[in-house]
């Protein structure tokens, strides 16, 4: 039955009608570069390639109510998951990146955790005994769909107005960062307010979330877990936060830079080994940029933010150590961005991957900063690199949007399984 609808498959697409490369321009006709400021020479977009494997994934953010609405009862959240999954399926998606951690709560019945009050609108307040997580997958698995625990490591809150122990007291009495308020770190956002996390220095904080994948992966047959792109803050830390930290856990002495570098490289390293424990998958979208040619040997041709020294997060570090089953790389921006411009940014990823290979390559697009066009020609340009296996969409309240269905109807148009890909 599966070989024939393969054939199928196959057959179908070699019967839709082929888009022929060209160089891309702009709204003016001229030739867009492609690398923006760094390389002048123009992009040639391929022909619109199939695929018979391939990842189509989605992130469903609970954070702020973003795609997923608050809910009174176990009865309107299955129907709101429910309504995720039928979106999905008309999309041919097959993979789902659930946010069940997005500000140290859980989208679960958790022992580490409050209930999310994203979700019932009260910070440890459940949805009576029903626990979302093992249902979800369940669902997932009937739908053809892979569900992948999607979980913001240290973030307690990105953003409040009050004072860091003020807003510790909003929190439930038995909250971790209420009782151990030591393990806290703050910064200041661009708008004046403040974002608290845990500090990824302190051993106490890998520990307790090594227990908080630990215990989604007993919960439920989660098929992978999925950090997002936050480590250390996108601001800066606030000067002085984690000084005691700095002085008590470096043992080897690094510099403050590289040592709080290590302190991420320690809980990926970390969550890596329990996960293939586990025989379960792990993967980061880190923030595309690892670092610009320009400021270190060996980047990539932007001039933009570079994670590896604004928020220490040293994805090419975990390709080069395979500590990563898969990475999806946040390539935000449009082939004419002037910074970070599409082409030579994910043409740098897959020459990771070429020199690194056994860590998977999907490219996140943002389709909330893009046009239906650009991601049209993303996934055409896409389409022809074997290294690439597959793409991810934030977020998925995009896929009501007119606009983008078209595409997807045009660039996946059948249903296909997730998976290695076949050339």
């Amino acid at each position: 039955m599966k070989t024939a609808r393969f054939l199928l498959c196959f057959i179908c697409m070699a019967l839709l009608p082929a888009v022929r490369g060209e160089i891309l321009k702009n709204a003016r006709g001229v030739p867009v570069r492609y690398g923006g400021d760094y390389a002048k020479s123009p992009v040639n977009l391929p022909v619109l390639k199939f695929r018979s494997v391939q990842v189509r994934a989605a992130w469903c953010a609970v954070v702020k109510n973003l795609d997923f609405p608050r809910c009174a009862d176990e009865k309107e959240f299955k129907k709101h998951f429910s309504a995720v999954l039928a979106l999905l399926r008309k999309h041919n998606c097959n993979v789902l990146i659930f946010q069940v951690r997005a500000n140290a709560d859980a989208v679960y019945l958790s022992k580490y955790a409050p209930f999310s009050a994203w979700i019932s609108g009260k910070e440890g307040r459940t949805l009576g005994n029903f626990d979302p997580l093992p249902w979800m997958v369940r669902e997932c698995r009937r739908n053809g769909i892979e569900f992948h625990a999607w979980l913001n490591p240290y973030r307690i809150t990105g953003s409040t107005r009050l004072g860091r122990r003020a807003y510790l007291r909003t929190l439930p009495k038995r909250h971790i960062a209420r009782l151990r308020s030591d393990l806290v770190i703050e910064s200041t956002n661009a708008d004046g307010t403040r974002a608290l996390q845990f500090d990824p220095g302190r051993p106490e904080v890998v520990n307790m979330l090594l227990h908080t994948v630990q215990e989604i992966i007993q919960k439920a047959p989660v098929d992978a877990i999925h950090f997002d792109d936050y480590f250390y803050p996108y601001s800066g830390v606030a000067p002085g936060a984690d000084s005691a930290s700095y002085s008590r856990f470096n043992p080897r002495r690094l510099s403050l830079d590289d040592w709080r570098r290590e302190n991420v490289n320690t809980l990926v390293r970390s969550v890596s080994r329990l996960c293939r424990s586990k025989n379960v998958r792990f993967g980061i979208s880190p923030f595309g940029i690892w670092a610009n040619a320009k400021d270190v040997k060996g980047g990539s041709l932007t001039g933009g933010t570079q994670s590896r020294s604004a928020i220490y997060a040293d994805s090419l570090l975990w390709v080069q150590q395979r500590y990563l089953d898969y990475i999806i790389p946040q390539i935000y921006w449009s082939f004419d961005h002037p910074k970070a411009a599409y082409a030579a940014l994910t043409d740098w990823w897959i020459r990771v991957i070429r020199r690194y290979p056994g860590t998977e390559l999907y490219i996140g697009h943002g389709l909330y900063r893009i046009s239906a066009a650009e991601l049209y020609n993303q996934l055409r340009y896409n389409g022809v690199h074997p290294e690439i296996r597959g793409e991810a969409l934030y977020a998925l309240r995009h896929l009501r949007e007119k606009k983008f269905s078209t595409v997807l109807r045009k660039c996946w148009p059948y249903p296909v399984p997730a998976g290695e890909t076949i050339q």
